[in-house]
């Protein structure tokens, strides 16, 4: 048991530590331009598809971190909290962009975002029930 309790304290703490990556990624200038991408990915811009990429392990870190905690809940920290958590915090993120002054604020960004999020979700409810139906 006492195993079970550092891994989960472990996952947490890399949850707290994926999110302030992503807050400090959003609020400090980066400078990417002696990076070589290109400038599309299947017809979308790269900036789009990292945004997309950066966001994806949101909900599955938060199911990971907090899941125990719902267990009498868990369709609404599936269906509910955890999109919900995820939307708000990629608009928070986006919003923070916004602050420093070398940094552009994007509406696709937002929306980026938030099509990882809702995507990354709905993964993880099909994973939860298929999980459950094999039970």
């Amino acid at each position: 048991m006492k195993g079970f309790h550092i891994s989960n304290s472990l996952i947490k703490i890399f949850f707290f530590v994926y999110v302030i990556v992503i807050i400090s990624i959003m609020v400090f200038t980066i400078n990417t331009e002696d990076i070589k991408a290109p400038a599309l990915i299947f017809g979308i811009e790269i900036d789009k598809v990292v945004h997309f990429i950066v966001f994806l392990p949101y909900p599955f870190l938060l199911w990971l971190a907090f899941n125990k905690r719902f267990t009498r809940h868990r369709k609404l920290f599936l269906r509910f909290l955890i999109p919900m958590n995820g939307l708000l915090f990629a608009i928070i993120t986006e919003l923070l962009q916004s602050l420093n002054p070398s940094r552009d604020f994007d509406f696709f960004d937002i929306l980026a975002n938030i099509l990882s999020i809702i995507f990354a979700s709905m993964v993880l409810n099909v994973i939860h029930f298929i999980n459950d139906r094999s039970r």
